[in-house]
């Protein structure tokens, strides 16, 4: 470079560009050095915030942070809130998400109080060794309806859980086309179980054999419970257990964003889908959509893998 900032004195850029075979913006280009210590674009308030959030939720990633951020009223760009965390060594490892299975012939909610999940989740105590604990969630709100947090694991304790729900969400009128969903466990096989259910009138809808995935938004909300509020904290014996379980249970359904519900808590969507019948239906299509080209872009990948091995 040093002989063409001696020919620019006397030689034009375009002729020593075609003379060198070089592109001329590389002869404009100058290196310009960054001192390393720029101050990111983004106001002290907000940064302090998003360090409290992720201090306080250490299992939260960047879009949950950031939806607790929006709710509160504070605006920030998702993308701000990732390098952000980042920036202060407070980002998550990625997460790759397993494949779903191909859903069977289940009933797909389409409002509130369609369609219910319920199953057993093991906590255990240093003391007071395993505990369990029986939810019901609704599947379309995303919301955890009611629970039983016992010492035994019985039917009774299943009953108790889905009357519970049943009490919460029906004062008056009770659907027609309520479906309960669980796996084959002898709490819910038995007898006592099913006749309850037939009482309550609501319909009972089991998975096949080795397929959770079939009960994916109970295992899910499982699995959040875990990694959000039991694994977190040391639970030493059953009355630890049930006051972990009780903040849980306002935690989740008040304050924690949802991912498949627009990162809204499900208190809130609940609220909106009541006020405005619109936001339903939209959400509703939203959903068909995302659900399309899931489809469609599964049917490319094999395609192309069908190509690959032939």
């Amino acid at each position: 470079m040093m002989a063409v900032n001696e020919l620019k004195e006397t030689i034009s850029i375009a002729r020593i560009s075609r003379a060198m075979e070089i592109p001329r913006s590389t002869i404009y280009y100058r290196h310009v050095k960054h001192s390393g210590d720029r101050k990111p674009r983004i106001p002290e308030n907000v940064e302090t915030k998003i360090k409290k959030i992720a201090e306080e939720r250490t299992t939260y990633g960047y879009r949950r942070i950031w939806a607790m951020l929006r709710n509160s009223g504070t605006s920030v760009n998702i993308k701000t809130v990732r390098r952000s965390l980042r920036r202060n060594n407070l980002a998550l490892p990625y997460a790759k998400h397993r494949t779903h299975t191909r859903s069977r012939d289940l009933t797909k909610p389409d409002d509130i109080n369609r369609l219910w999940e319920t199953d057993i989740h093991y906590v255990s105590s240093a003391r007071d060794g395993m505990t369990y604990l029986m939810s019901v969630k609704d599947c379309f709100s995303k919301r955890w309806i009611s629970y039983e947090y016992s010492r035994t694991c019985t039917a009774a304790d299943a009953i108790k859980a889905v009357e519970k729900a049943f009490a919460i969400r029906f004062k008056e009128t009770v659907p027609q086309d309520l479906v309960l969903r669980t796996d084959n466990g002898p709490q819910y096989v038995s007898r006592e179980f099913n006749n309850t259910l037939k009482i309550l009138g609501i319909k009972h809808e089991y998975i096949k054999n080795h397929t959770p995935e079939d009960n994916g938004d109970i295992e899910s909300f499982h699995n959040s419970l875990k990694t959000d509020y039991i694994w977190v904290t040391d639970i030493e014996t059953f009355e630890d257990g049930k006051k972990l379980i009780e903040y849980a249970f306002n935690d989740y359904n008040t304050v924690r964003p949802h991912s498949s519900i627009g990162y809204l808590s499900p208190e809130e969507f609940e609220r909106r889908c009541a006020a405005d019948d619109n936001y339903r239906k939209k959400f509703l299509e939203d959903r068909k959509n995302k659900e399309e080209r899931r489809m469609k872009n599964r049917i490319e990948k094999k395609r192309r893998l069908r190509e690959n091995v032939s």
